[in-house]
């Protein structure tokens, strides 16, 4: 048995503001009727004692923990730098106009 018609796909392209031709009607028709097919069958699961979860997987931190490390002293840093003012890296302008 049919569990979507024709007409109810003709009233669905309506409400979406889609022009459906005859032809895509009677192939649309089909093809929702498939998928509602299969939602039958995954409704008609039994999931009696199975918990509801909106992720299967354990949310876990992936990432690693933050931990202070050694790194380049501001010198060390500058020193790889083509162009350096005041400690800080000097860098073409971009925006704007020169002060």
């Amino acid at each position: 048995m049919s569990q979507i018609s024709r007409d109810e796909v003709a009233h669905l392209a309506r409400l979406a503001r889609l022009a459906l031709t005859d032809s895509e009607l009677d192939g649309f028709a089909g093809q929702l009727d498939a998928i509602l097919g299969h939602v039958s069958q995954i409704q008609a699961v039994d999931v009696t004692g199975v918990e509801a979860t909106g992720n299967p997987l354990k949310d876990v931190n992936v990432f690693r923990p933050d931990a202070l490390a050694p790194s380049l002293t501001q010198d060390e840093a500058l020193a790889a730098a083509p162009n350096a003012v005041e400690g800080r890296f000097a860098v073409p302008r971009i925006l704007g106009e020169p002060e």
